[in-house]
This record gives C-alpha cells, sequence and structure tokens, in this order.
C-alpha cells in the first residue's frame, strides 16, 4: 500500500492557509458541473456492463445484471447515499486543483472520458485525469478515482489498502488505466461519517488488466450464465446479491428484451430480436434502449436464465 503522503498534507495545509476559503471558491464553479448528482433521469437497468462490477467476485451476478433479470428499487436513505458519492466528486477535484494540480474531467469536446470494451457492451466513466499530483512526477497524467466510505468501510480501507479492502475499486482503476495508456492512479476517499480523507497511489498492472478485461469477453459473449459462487440461499457471500430470489429461489426474472429467448447481443452495443413477428414490429434492425425495457406481447423467458 502506498499511501498519498504528499498529496493529503498539501491538502491539508492547503485548507489551514486560508481556513478553506481557496477551497470554497473552486467549488462555487465545480458544483454545478455534478451533472450526475442533478440528473432528472430515473434510473433503472444499466446499458452496458459496467467496468466497476467487472472485479465482483460472482461471474453469475455480472451476467445477471448486464441481462437486467433484476430491477432494484431503493429507499430514500439509499438514493440519498448515492447521491453524496455524487457530490463528492467536485470536493475532491477542488481539494486537488487546490493544491495546483491540473484537472481534467471531460475531454476536447465536453464529454466525460469514457472507455469502451468488448463488441461495445462493456465500459465506464472516469472520475478524472490528473496532473501534478505531489506523490508522483509533476509532468505524468495520472488516473483519479473518487469514492465516498461509511465508517466500517473506511476504517478497513486505511488498515488494509484498496487492494484488500476494495478488490473491485482496484480493478476498475486498472481498466481505466489500461484502456488509456496510463500506468498511475490516484485513489482519492472520504469517510462520510467524519470527512476523514485517504488517498493511496496504485500502479498498473497489466496482468489483471488482461485478466478483467477477458472476463468482460466472457460475461458480454456467454450464452448460458456462469456458475454461482454459492449452492445455497444461505452462503453468506449470496445473501444480499440483488439476484438472490431469482439465483436461488423462485421469482422469476423481469420481462425485458434481454431476458426474452428471440433476443441476441449484437456488436457496437447493440441488442436484436429473431422473433419472426415482434422483430418486424420494431423501429429498426436493431432494438432502441427503450424497446429493450418495454414488455412485449411476445416475450417468452429464456430458460437458461433459471439453469443450475
Amino acid at each position: 500500500m502506498q499511501i498519498a503522503t504528499k498529496t493529503l498534507a498539501a491538502i491539508e495545509a492547503a485548507l489551514f492557509k486560508d481556513q478553506g476559503a481557496k477551497y470554497r471558491g473552486l467549488l462555487k464553479d465545480l458544483m454545478p458541473l455534478a451533472g450526475d448528482a442533478y440528473s432528472t433521469k430515473e434510473e433503472d437497468f444499466r446499458n452496458h456492463l459496467g467496468a466497476s462490477l467487472i472485479g465482483r467476485e460472482c461471474s453469475r451476478e455480472l451476467w445477471y445484471t448486464f441481462h437486467w433479470c433484476t430491477l432494484t428499487k431503493f429507499d430514500g436513505r439509499m438514493l440519498r447515499l448515492f447521491n453524496r458519492g455524487h457530490l463528492e466528486e467536485p470536493r475532491m477535484v477542488a481539494l486537488l486543483m487546490m493544491i495546483g494540480c491540473k484537472v481534467w474531467q471531460v475531454n476536447n469536446e465536453g464529454k466525460q472520458f469514457r472507455i469502451n470494451g468488448h463488441r461495445g457492451h462493456f465500459g465506464g466513466s472516469l472520475d478524472a485525469v490528473v496532473m501534478g499530483v505531489p506523490d508522483l512526477d509533476p509532468t505524468l497524467p495520472v488516473l483519479a478515482e473518487f469514492k465516498t466510505h461509511g465508517d466500517k468501510s473506511f476504517t478497513k480501507l486505511v488498515a488494509e489498502g484498496v487492494v484488500a479492502a476494495k478488490w473491485e475499486h482496484f480493478i476498475q482503476m486498472q481498466i481505466y488505466m489500461g484502456k488509456n495508456n496510463l500506468n498511475w492512479a490516484l485513489y482519492g476517499a472520504v469517510n462520510k461519517n467524519t470527512d476523514a480523507l485517504h488517498m493511496e497511489i496504485i500502479q498498473f498492472d497489466p496482468i489483471h488488466y488482461q485478466k478483467y478485461l477477458d472476463r468482460s469477453v466472457m460475461i458480454v459473449d456467454s450464452i448460458v450464465p456462469p456458475p454461482r459462487i454459492g449452492t445455497t440461499p444461505g452462503f453468506f457471500k449470496c445473501k444480499f446479491c440483488d439476484h438472490i430470489k431469482l439465483c436461488h429461489l423462485d421469482m422469476l426474472p423481469v420481462k425485458n428484451c434481454r431476458t426474452c429467448v428471440s433476443s441476441r447481443v449484437e456488436d457496437d452495443g447493440k441488442w436484436s430480436c429473431v422473433h419472426p413477428i415482434a422483430s418486424k414490429a420494431g423501429s429498426s434492425e436493431f432494438l432502441t434502449s427503450e424497446e429493450q425495457r418495454a414488455e412485449c406481447d411476445f416475450w417468452e423467458m429464456n430458460l437458461v436464465i433459471k439453469s443450475a
């Protein structure tokens, strides 16, 4: 574990020097740019298999998520927590800019940095690219990934580091670094209970990068769900999975194109329908995102979803 000691020290010194005046001034400009925090779009399914998830242990969970098998609804507390994560990004950016780092959150076209993977079905969005990180060569562009943690999670992170405490985050950064030819990442974490900061320097690992790229290929291309990690619903790693009732019990998948026997994964992030009647009713050769979500009269459950 390589703690970003110089970066953390510079942040604390700068805040103390003017009692946060520069930091607050930067926030005034940065907070309105946190588009995800102010989105009015109702979230349901993610169109792609996310790099933020690919490090999870259970491949079947990822396959079910990619195929929109379970729709999870969240209560108000969880939705506020998710929103807090979005609002934390400009705060982290302000801290880095305050100490003289150059920070880019969008490309030359004004769009968020994104990676695109296997057949257009694997992807993700970078929080930022930073230059001038005190713990590294100031001329190096560095991936920046920002996360919020509860007290228990943060304590474990500080004690054990990202690799041991947050493997998903480590793999997410490997994917982003590999896709953007970056050799280093700055991982910035905040304790939501105390506002304590933890920052680590993460080095690119080509072996893990390729391993999890290969895993994304397997998830996207597989026509059957991969094996479970647990054989019973009481297995501790299955208890909190969104798909437990589908995977281990009698619940059926949500009705949509991706759970239908007639759907097919196509290139360029697209899906198609091979049903002789339903496919002719579509607006084009490929299914739009809205069409994929709609309940079709010709829907028939893909039986492999419930296979052992």
